[in-house]
């Protein structure tokens, strides 16, 4: 008797999130998303540049041509 109630409630709340996700989603879809270029400039610039190079140093590179490997397994 229990089984039908919760698939039924199930469903309705399954109807119920469509209906939101739509509502809240359906600008995004023909909006235009543009790149603010003063945004992507405190980006680039906050980036931490000593952990890359620190990272760049521990990665394994091959010997003949200088390409980045893998992570070695042991």
């Amino acid at each position: 008797m229990i089984g039908p109630v919760i698939c039924i409630g199930g469903i309705v709340v399954c109807i119920v999130g469509s209906i939101h996700c739509l509502l809240v989603y359906r600008d995004t879809v023909v909006r235009q998303i543009r790149v603010d270029p003063e945004r992507v400039r405190r980006f680039v610039e906050s980036a931490p540049l000593h952990l890359l190079e620190e990272l760049k140093a521990k990665r394994p590179v091959c010997e003949c041509c200088g390409a980045p490997l893998g992570p070695r397994r042991e």
